[in-house]
């Protein structure tokens, strides 16, 4: 397994981690009655579950395994490495902001700090499935050439 998919589901289990105990944290406090949690919690523990285990685990596995794409494509194995690197510090700084907007007032700077966050998330993500595209034609060529 080459090292950048390792550190992509090294990540994704470190989210996992940190997203169920945000969730046993919201848990104890709603039903313990041990400490608080508020609203933007809710967010952060999707997200951090979604994103940070779901989307981060499969990037790294459709890393893994797709076949490599032709040397005159336009995938780029750097961009591989750049996705991993602003989604998951876009994935902890929108956790980390959603967090401490529970004890915090609303505050218009946190507000823009998030969304500019999702913008990150989401350009990385379509940079991301494009970075695939032409790895999903060379599967798609090996496969037509082996059935003939």
């Amino acid at each position: 397994m080459p090292p950048l998919v390792r550190r992509y589901l090294r990540t994704s289990l470190g989210a996992l981690v940190l997203g169920v105990l945000t969730g046993l944290h919201m848990s104890s406090a709603k039903y313990l009655g041990a400490g608080t949690t508020h609203w933007p919690y809710v967010v952060a523990h999707t997200h951090l579950l979604l994103i940070g285990f779901v989307l981060l685990g499969s990037m790294g596995i459709a890393i893994w395994k797709l076949p490599p794409a032709h040397s005159a494509s336009a995938h780029r194995p750097w961009i591989d490495s750049l996705s991993y690197w602003l989604i998951t510090l876009s994935t902890l700084t929108r956790f980390t902001l959603e967090v401490s907007l529970g004890y915090t007032p609303a505050n218009e700077l946190y507000q823009v700090g998030i969304f500019a966050t999702s913008c990150v998330q989401t350009a990385t993500i379509l940079l991301f499935v494009w970075n695939c595209l032409p790895r999903l034609r060379a599967a798609e060529e090996d496969r037509s050439t082996r059935s003939v």
